[in-house]
């Protein structure tokens, strides 16, 4: 069975699992749209997973979930020549393009006959780490993420800013199980033949 998890961003970490094979023969890897203006991005990252989707044929994709809101943040601002300073309500503009970068995901999903589910990274993390498991000072969940893919001998990519997205991935694939997924018949029918082994019988006997 191979399963697919992505880290979802305008920089999106992804990983692939042969769940017959050992936990260090994860394979992983990121994809850029930050140069794209913003509905391209949704075309691009829809071309990107669609590629990938071809090549490691998974049986599932576990996806992030993105938030259902866009969350707002309080940031110094300038407000007049003298250099003063109002702390004003804002947003995270990249947080709007989640959702778009998500749907195409999706469709991909959708169009190829793939099953999907979304988990929140809330949800993932204590079953992929541990409960009560936190990162320590100084640090973030990314950087617990990479730790923890070092310890299993997860290859990552070479450069630190890819390895961070990409060792969430793996921790998204690891946890596919617990997904939530879409109210679409044959989708939830999958995954219930995904989780108790039905769905490789199955193959089995058509090969």
């Amino acid at each position: 069975m191979i399963i697919m998890g992505l880290d979802l961003a305008t920089r999106s970490g992804w990983a692939v699992r042969d769940s017959l094979k050992h936990r260090s023969s994860i394979e992983c890897g990121t994809f850029s749209v930050k140069d794209w203006e913003w509905e391209a991005k949704y075309a691009i990252a829809a071309g990107i997973f669609w590629k990938l989707a071809k090549q490691y044929a998974p049986d599932f994709v576990a996806i992030e979930r993105p938030e259902h809101g866009v969350r707002q943040f309080k940031k110094k601002v300038k407000v007049d020549l003298t250099g003063k300073e109002e702390m004003v309500s804002t947003i995270n503009p990249a947080a709007l393009q989640l959702t778009g970068i998500a749907g195409a995901i999706i469709s991909v999903c959708q169009i190829r006959g793939i099953p999907y589910g979304t988990i929140a990274a809330t949800s993932w993390r204590p079953v992929y780490f541990g409960k009560g498991i936190k990162p320590q000072e100084k640090q973030d969940w990314k950087d617990l993420a990479i730790q923890y893919a070092e310890r299993e001998q997860i290859s990552l990519p070479s450069t630190k800013a890819e390895q961070r997205d990409a060792a969430e991935a793996i921790g998204i694939c690891t946890c596919w199980h617990n997904c939530a997924i879409p109210e679409i018949k044959w989708m939830q029918q999958r995954f219930m033949q995904l989780r108790t082994g039905a769905f490789d019988q199955k193959r089995k006997a058509a090969a």
